[in-house]
């Protein structure tokens, strides 16, 4: 069951446990970033593994993004979801810009620093919220946490393991969320905190198992489990020739006027998945009539 958000209900229907085996979406999405150092693969993949997870929150049309601020302040992160499980997350080009600086050599826990923080905007065209907390623990998932716990006074666990081949290809990236629904009782989270972190091979394993024996596995570990579905997430970045159209305005007339004198195209380029767009001459004559 890859990429496949597992949702559950454990501990008599207190506790919502989600769990997701992400390896293929997040190699999708890095490999679009195939000159970026490891920690910077590092943090974009922990952030995008998060989202994925997150998204089986969501309903209808609600989208969910996250926008994170080094402390140094134009390095940025970014990533988003939507019901439907559609996830993409990118670095910023400053960000992009430092792969081959000393950066290389500066852990996660430095980049993010003392003033990190994390911004989320939540909910539909018509009803969003927005919430904003800082990163006390630098490592982008206990952060993310902290940020419901924060913003939504709701106590919430969230792990996520990714591991790096020799190649920095992704090996394996799975997450699990849980979250204390109302009326539970405070010290559940405590306990499933627990039982993950002294159970990670069983987690790390857990996707393999069929969908008829999850249950049985989880009850192995959890009281009163309940499976109650199931949700795909994956790659979707949304970008279309019509969106760049407008970005030709940007240009000054005596660029456009050379290209078409000189019948060339002007190509542009998606910071997200790096789709690339060329307007011919003819279309760039639009513009200017």
């Amino acid at each position: 069951m890859k990429n496949t958000i597992v949702k559950t209900l454990i501990y008599d229907k207190q506790v919502r446990l989600f769990f997701v085996d992400n390896t293929i979406l997040i190699n999708d999405i890095l490999r679009l970033n195939k000159e970026t150092n490891k920690t910077l693969k590092l943090i974009l993949g922990k952030t995008i593994s998060v989202v994925s997870l997150i998204s089986g929150t969501l309903k209808g049309d609600q989208r969910i993004s996250f926008h994170m601020t080094m402390s140094d302040p134009k390095y940025k992160v970014f990533a988003d979801a939507d019901a439907k499980g559609n996830v993409r997350g990118y670095l910023n080009g400053e960000l992009l810009k430092i792969s081959n600086d000393p950066i290389n050599k500066i852990s996660l826990d430095r980049l993010i620093g003392n003033k990190g923080t994390i911004r989320v905007i939540k909910g539909s065209a018509m009803n969003q919220f927005t919430g904003i907390t800082d990163m006390p623990y630098r490592n982008i998932v206990d952060d993310i946490s902290h940020y419901f716990i924060q913003s939504e006074q709701t106590q919430t666990y969230i792990g996520a393991n990714l591991g790096f081949g020799n190649d920095n290809c992704v090996l394996f990236s799975h997450a699990i969320f849980a979250q204390l629904l109302p009326g539970a009782k405070p010290n559940l989270i405590d306990r499933v905190k627990h039982t993950v972190n002294t159970n990670q091979e069983f987690f790390s394993n857990l996707n393999k198992v069929s969908k008829n024996n999850i249950d049985k596995k989880l009850s192995e570990l959890f009281k009163d489990v309940q499976v109650m579905g199931y949700s795909p997430v994956q790659f979707f970045c949304g970008c279309s020739k019509e969106m760049f159209f407008g970005m030709l305005h940007s240009l000054s007339q005596n660029e456009l006027i050379q290209a078409i004198n000189n019948k060339e195209a002007i190509d542009t380029a998606c910071h997200i998945c790096g789709r690339t767009y060329s307007f011919k001459y003819n279309e760039i004559q639009e513009i200017l009539k």
